[in-house]
């Protein structure tokens, strides 16, 4: 499942939104660069992608859409919703580590590293929430 996540927020070696090194810190690179022996912080964030942006979908079609307002607009704030949390979840891990210094040193992760991973993660949890609305969509028509 970690390896289905790393080469999902790697957008499967097309375009990564971060450099080697922050793909090698997430994969779990030990603060000792002895080997992948950290936590395997694509498994988590991805994990916590999922369950977020489930959750999400969930208060959106059961509770906040029966109110007064258009459904079209709590769609979209709902969106908008889930990819600022799954950007804050996503940039927040990696940049703690670089504020602290605690990563491999001979890796060089910047603060656009975490923001290009946050911004991943972001845009999958987007696609999720929308292939989401889309099948309930169907199911409802059908």
């Amino acid at each position: 499942m970690e390896r289905f996540f790393a080469r999902m927020y790697e957008w499967f070696g097309l375009v990564p939104l971060y450099s080697h090194d922050m793909a090698e810190f997430l994969k779990g690179m030990d603060v000792t660069c002895s080997g992948y022996y950290a936590l395997p912080w694509y498994f988590y964030v991805g994990i916590l992608m999922v369950t977020l942006t489930l959750l999400l979908f969930g208060l959106q079609y059961d509770l906040i859409s029966g109110s007064r307002f258009a459904k079209s607009e709590h769609w979209e704030l709902a969106a908008f919703v889930v990819f600022i949390v799954n950007f804050v979840v996503a940039f927040a891990v990696p940049f703690v580590a670089h504020e602290t210094r605690f990563y491999c040193p001979s890796l060089h992760i910047t603060v656009m590293d975490c923001m290009g991973f946050g911004l991943s993660n972001a845009a999958w949890a987007l696609l999720f929430f929308s292939l989401l609305s889309l099948g309930r969509k169907i199911r409802q028509r059908g």
